[in-house]
Parts: structure tokens; C-alpha cells; sequence
């Protein structure tokens, strides 16, 4: 499959330790987690995966993308708030032999391990020309929606008005679908939230509007593909779609 891609060369890879003991109480009250990796991605906090006690070494458990407002819900309705480490508190400005990153094309990945009593930044560091070039490899895209989200979420809201009057049980709930290989979206069932009449009509708003993706696509092709879609209703009645 033809792909576009920059050019990049790998200078660095290393670690920072920061004792850091802002955690202790979580690891306290959550005696069978090991340790948390966290991702990020431009700066922003992205994916936190928790590894939990195990022999011989730890094993990754949960997975929860930040980025899809389900998996965010998720993660503090069962861990609360704790003081997740802000990328801005790790960053490279220098590396020898390079200089200053803001005056040449670079980039890097940070991950940050959080144990109890510390934080172990680490870094990926490439240089790259900022061109781009074709080159052939395998593909791995998830199911994207193709409509706008945006749109999806103030004909939802429209619909949502008309509706009333119509108890919420949950200002959250989150469906599962699955994406077939030509696009079309089918078998999708409440996984967060209480059965209600809301979400009945959710569900039957989804599967009436949310009907353009474009399919998983790996180095075998397009397959059927879970998705998930994350209804938050706020306090103003306004409301917020998410798709992963």
C-alpha cells in the first residue's frame, strides 16, 4: 500500500528519573498496581496503560485512550483524580553535538513510567529532513468516521430536544458498534450506562445517522472492526460525541 512518510534518523534514546512521591496515596489505596506508562502526543496526555503485580514481571491490564472521552469517564469513575504528570514538565531544549531543538528539525517521543515514589521520563529523539517520500508498506488504520462529527453532535442535540420530556439516568453512556469492510456500522448495544429509554433512542439515532466509515484497514486489508461511541450529555444540555 502506498504511503507518505518523513524521513527520519534515530540520534537518541535515554532516560530521566525524577523522584517524584505525588503518588503514593494512589499506589496505597491500589495495592496490585505496579506501575503506569503514559503517552503522549504533541505535548498532550494520550494513552495510560497500568501494569499490575505479577510473576515473574508485571503484566499490562487496562488500556485507556484519553483522547476518546468513554475511556477518560471510565478511567476517573474508577481510579478518581490523581496527579497525572504533564509532558511540559519533561521536555528536551538540548542535546549535544545538535543544539537548541527549537532551531533545527527535530522531534521526540516521550513516554513517562510513574512508579510510587518517582517518574521515569523517556525519551525517543530523531532528526528528520521534513520532506516526504512514498514508499511501500503495510497500512493499519482503525475505522474512521467519515461524516462531521461536529454535525453528528447538533443533530443529536436538536433530536435530544424533541425528545423531552426524558429521563437521564446517566449524563454518560457509551455503545459499542461494528464497522463491516464495506463501511456499514451494525450490532450496536449499550456497554456504559443504564438500559433506558435514552439510550434506546441513542442507539436508534446512531444507527439512522452515524452510517458513513471507512474501514480497519492492516496489512490484510479491510476487516470488520469494533468501535466505540461515547454520549456525554453537560448541565447545559449541550452534548459531546467521541469516537475510538
Amino acid at each position: 500500500m502506498l504511503s507518505l512518510a518523513a524521513q527520519t534518523t534515530s540520534r537518541a534514546g535515554f532516560d530521566v528519573n525524577v523522584y517524584n512521591p505525588s503518588a503514593n496515596q494512589f499506589f496505597d489505596r491500589h495495592h496490585n498496581i505496579d506501575h503506569i506508562v503514559i503517552f503522549y502526543d504533541k505535548g498532550n496526555l494520550e494513552t495510560i496503560e497500568i501494569f499490575f503485580r505479577g510473576k515473574p514481571k508485571p503484566t499490562l491490564g487496562e488500556r485507556y485512550t484519553l483522547t476518546f472521552d468513554g475511556d477518560l469517564y471510565l478511567f476517573r469513575k474508577k481510579y478518581g483524580k490523581f496527579p497525572l504528570p504533564n509532558a511540559t514538565t519533561a521536555k528536551l531544549t538540548n542535546f549535544q553535538g545538535i543544539g537548541k531543538i527549537t532551531d533545527v528539525n527535530v522531534i521526540y517521543n516521550l513516554t513517562t513510567r510513574m512508579q510510587r515514589d518517582s517518574l521515569v521520563h523517556h525519551f525517543n529523539f530523531y532528526t528528520y529532513n521534513g520532506n516526504t517520500e512514498p514508499f511501500l508498506g503495510s497500512a493499519d488504520y482503525r475505522p474512521t468516521f467519515k461524516g462531521d462529527i461536529l454535525k453528528l453532535t447538533k443533530k443529536l442535540e436538536q433530536d435530544f430536544k424533541n425528545w423531552k420530556p426524558i429521563a437521564i439516568t446517566d449524563s454518560m453512556i457509551i455503545i459499542t458498534g461494528l464497522v463491516e469492510k464495506d463501511g456499514t456500522i451494525g450490532k450496536l448495544k449499550l456497554i456504559e450506562g443504564k438500559p433506558s429509554v435514552y439510550s434506546n433512542k441513542v442507539l436508534e439515532f446512531m444507527g439512522h445517522e452515524a452510517t458513513m466509515w471507512l474501514p480497519r484497514v492492516d496489512g490484510g486489508g479491510k476487516r470488520a472492526w469494533n468501535i466505540r461511541i461515547s454520549v456525554r450529555v453537560n448541565k447545559d444540555n449541550s452534548m459531546k460525541v467521541s469516537i475510538l
